[in-house]
C-alpha cells in the first residue's frame, strides 16, 4: 500500500534535516554546532527543525543513526557470501578499515558524540546505543559473509564483533592522531590474526 503523499513528504524533510545535521556536525564539530547552523545546512527554518526534533539529543540520535546506516551499507559492499570464518573476519576487517580511512571527519565526530553522551547524564543511553549498533554492524557483516540468516543462533559472532570493535577503536584513535599508513596496516593485520585465533579457540 502506497504511503500518503503528506507522510512521504514529512519523512523526506526529516531525512533532509538529519543530513544537514551530519554535515554541520562534521564541518563545525559537536561543541560549536548550533541548531541555527544545522537548519542552514538542511535549508529549513528553525521552527521546522524544532517541529521534527524537539531537542538537540533527538537530533543527535537521528544523525548517529544515519551515520551508522551509511557505515553498514558501505561495509557490506564487495563482501562475498559463503566464506569460512577466518576469511570472513579478514574481509570484514579490511572493508571496515578502508571505510574508516575514507571517512576521517566522520570518525572524529563519532568520538565527539561518545564523549558528549558520557558527560551528559540525560544522554548516556545514546552512548550505549552507539556501541551496541557498532557491534551489531560487525556481527551482521560476519553473518552475511558466512551466509547465515539474521535469526540464526551464533553467540560467538557477537563476542567476535565486540572484540573487533574494541581493537578498531584503538587503531582508529592512533590513526586520527598520527595517520601512519604502514603502522596502521601492521596493526590491522595483528587484529585480524588475533580475532581469527579467538574464533579458533571458541570453535
Amino acid at each position: 500500500m502506497a504511503r500518503p503523499k503528506g507522510t512521504e513528504k514529512r519523512e523526506q524533510l526529516k531525512e533532509q534535516i538529519i543530513r544537514g545535521a551530519v554535515e554541520a556536525l562534521v564541518e563545525s564539530g559537536l561543541a560549536a554546532v548550533t541548531t541555527r547552523k544545522i537548519a542552514a545546512k538542511a535549508e529549513v527554518n528553525l521552527a521546522t527543525l524544532h517541529y521534527y526534533f524537539e531537542s538537540k539529543d533527538a537530533l543527535l540520535i537521528g544523525a548517529l543513526e544515519q551515520i551508522i546506516k551509511q557505515m553498514s551499507d558501505a561495509l557490506r559492499v564487495g563482501l562475498a557470501a559463503g566464506l569460512d570464518l577466518k576469511a570472513c573476519i579478514d574481509s570484514v576487517a579490511r572493508n571496515s578499515w578502508r571505510l574508516i580511512q575514507e571517512t576521517r571527519n566522520i570518525q572524529i565526530l563519532q568520538y565527539e558524540l561518545t564523549l558528549y553522551t558520557l558527560r551528559n547524564a540525560e544522554a548516556r543511553d545514546l552512548a550505549r546505543f552507539q556501541y551496541d549498533a557498532y557491534c551489531r554492524l560487525y556481527e551482521d557483516a560476519f553473518r552475511q559473509g558466512l551466509g547465515l540468516a539474521a535469526d540464526a543462533a551464533a553467540p560467538h559472532l557477537a563476542d567476535l564483533a565486540r572484540f573487533v570493535v574494541a581493537g578498531m577503536d584503538g587503531l582508529i584513535l592512533q590513526y586520527l592522531v598520527d595517520p601512519d599508513e604502514a603502522r596502521s596496516e601492521r596493526g590491522l593485520n595483528q587484529l585480524i590474526k588475533a580475532t581469527q585465533a579467538l574464533a579458533d579457540s571458541a570453535a
